[in-house]
């Protein structure tokens, strides 16, 4: 029986490998070749069916472009849980609702400050599927973003969108796997500056990263299969179930781009808000471990350990004369 155990285990762990690695090599190409190109101009209209689920806390400086951005790419129910947010955030998502009136937004206030993700995730999943159960088209997928995390068509193919549809409409097809672009608010050139969102990610002045450093997950996941995901909707917790299952979106030209680190403010926010969900949990020491880390040495060091954190995702990212 141990012997079992470890065998699936190692088969898990090759998998996942296989996953990141196939990912980094479809996304190094793309990225270094003359079809490179982010876009805002997609739309897959199958979209329409899945649900999109967010969990937010004081994003107002990006959250209505993310909200418009994936009504672009087709999806039209929103499901937003708002974390105490003081910064104009449930403004930005009264805005979009009359921006966008075909989209169906359900928006309600989390009350509970401790970090629970993944607990407050599964229910908001699991409130989508049952509040929509008897609606004329159920949701037959269940996406994951953050409010920083943008699903995004990084290719200049005619047909950019016919991949991901195919990938929605395959019945075999029960996860669909996004991987991290980082990108950076700053010029591609020198003398580098900050810069700040445009209408569009396609007019936003941004740098994406050169190749891909590492690799992190976000997943869309089918509905009827019991799939549920883990802390930081990074994969699913029923691994098994979706080995022989699994499209990879990177190899469709689809990246989830994202946004961590905005400028000092939004660090500082980003730091503070963090910290107080973990003060206000029961989670383990070695939960929200970087979240410790950036909240200690911001307590010794004040605006110098923000600067240090903005300067290393910048540096992540930008490498002098590359076309973004």
């Amino acid at each position: 029986m141990q012997k079992t155990q470890m065998n699936t285990h190692a088969g898990l762990v090759d998998f996942l490998n296989s996953l990141n690695h196939r990912a980094k090599r479809a996304f190094d190409t793309l990225r270094a070749g003359p079809c490179w190109q982010v876009r805002s101009d997609v739309t897959i209209p199958a979209l329409r069916h899945a649900a999109l689920l967010m969990l937010v806390k004081d994003e107002a400086d990006i959250l209505g472009l993310n909200l418009r951005h994936h009504y672009r790419l087709g999806f039209r129910r929103f499901f937003i849980l708002d974390n105490n947010s003081t910064d104009g955030t449930a403004q930005e998502i009264e805005l979009f609702r009359k921006d966008a009136p075909q989209a169906d937004v359900f928006y309600a206030q989390d009350y509970q400050q401790a970090y629970y993700q993944a607990a407050k995730m599964q229910a908001l999943q699991q409130f989508a599927e049952t509040y929509l159960r008897h609606d004329a088209n159920p949701p037959d997928w269940i996406f994951f973003v953050d409010a920083d995390e943008f699903i995004t068509c990084c290719h200049t193919g005619p047909n950019a969108g016919e991949e991901f549809a195919r990938m929605l409409a395959d019945p075999q097809a029960r996860l669909l796997v996004f991987h991290w672009a980082q990108a950076a608010l700053v010029t591609s050139t020198p003398p580098y500056r900050l810069t700040s969102f445009g209408p569009s990610l396609a007019e936003t002045e941004c740098v994406v990263w050169p190749a891909m450093r590492q690799e992190v997950t976000k997943v869309g996941l089918r509905t009827g299969y019991g799939l549920t995901t883990g802390q930081g909707n990074h994969f699913v917790e029923q691994v098994d179930s979706v080995q022989d299952h699994t499209r990879l979106m990177m190899e469709a030209g689809f990246c989830m781009l994202h946004f961590p680190q905005r400028s000092m403010a939004q660090i500082e926010r980003k730091v503070l808000n963090g910290m107080r969900a973990l003060q206000a949990s029961t989670l383990p020491p070695e939960m929200g471990k970087h979240w410790r880390e950036h909240y200690d040495r911001y307590q010794r060091e004040g605006s110098s350990a923000l600067r240090a954190l903005l300067t290393q995702h910048l540096a992540l990212c930008l490498t002098e004369g590359q076309d973004t």
